[in-house]
């Protein structure tokens, strides 16, 4: 009888969850209207957006459009990652997703300020390579419940590699733009020069969100983070080989 009515109480979550996301899709389908450049929101769309907003539907809805409204406004759809620029920012391993998670499981991001050059390569161009690993990462499963950690190395970077306003474009998408539960954001040896803007960059965050913005030093970076998650040059044991 207790096996019998757990399978019950699993079928009210299916149905209840299942009937979010109808309600999901139906909202947005009705105020997407005509506009020919709104894809089809599937199923499987809609979950993620739920997922990240933990099922409450007005929420995710407010994600959804905020992320559409980014990724037209940025140019962030309809891009070829075997086509340059785009295939060429992707080599260089500037921003990857390490094959590791954290203790909650979580996966990884690792953005490399010393591989960024602000006067060869465009936002656009940044961001595309961003979004397109999100979104392969995001396919799964894990990753949609557990969430996000960003880690936003400056060790050895310089001044001339730092871009205030990429910097926030990036929070911005990641806040509230994209359909990943943001759990943590680590700034790895943050230079005395980057004290002024991240007192401005923490006030494109949410105030629950602040307050997991960490300044780190490489060896209190496994404190957030297990080694062997971590690249060698962070103070871990994982070889990243970026490519794959």
């Amino acid at each position: 009888m207790r096996k019998k009515d757990k399978i019950t109480v699993m079928d009210i979550v299916l149905l209840w969850a299942l009937k979010a996301v109808k309600q999901f899709i139906d909202l947005i389908n009705s105020s997407s209207g005509s506009d020919p450049n709104r894809k089809a929101v599937t199923p499987a769309i809609a979950t993620k957006f739920l997922l990240a907003r933990k099922f409450d539907i007005p929420r995710a809805v407010a994600l959804y459009e905020q992320h559409e409204l980014i990724r037209s406004r940025e140019g962030l759809y309809g891009f070829d990652p075997l086509v340059d620029p785009l295939r060429s920012e992707l080599e260089t391993g500037k921003f990857t997703i390490l094959p590791g998670r954290d203790a909650s499981g979580a996966a990884i991001a690792l953005f490399t300020a010393q591989l960024h050059y602000p006067d060869i390569v465009t936002h656009k161009t940044t961001l595309q390579g961003v979004v397109y690993q999100l979104d392969v990462a995001l396919q799964s499963a894990d990753t949609q419940k557990a969430g996000l950690v960003f880690i936003y190395d400056m060790s050895t970077s310089k001044y001339s590699n730092f871009d205030y306003d990429l910097s926030q474009k990036i929070l911005t998408l990641l806040k509230g733009g994209y359909p990943a539960r943001l759990k943590k954001v680590l700034i790895v040896t943050a230079p005395l020069w980057f004290k002024a803007p991240f007192k401005i960059l923490r006030l494109f965050v949410r105030e629950k969100l602040r307050e997991r913005v960490f300044t780190v030093s490489i060896p209190q970076l496994s404190l957030h983070v297990p080694r062997d998650s971590l690249p060698v040059r962070l103070g871990g044991t994982l070889e990243i080989d970026h490519s794959s």
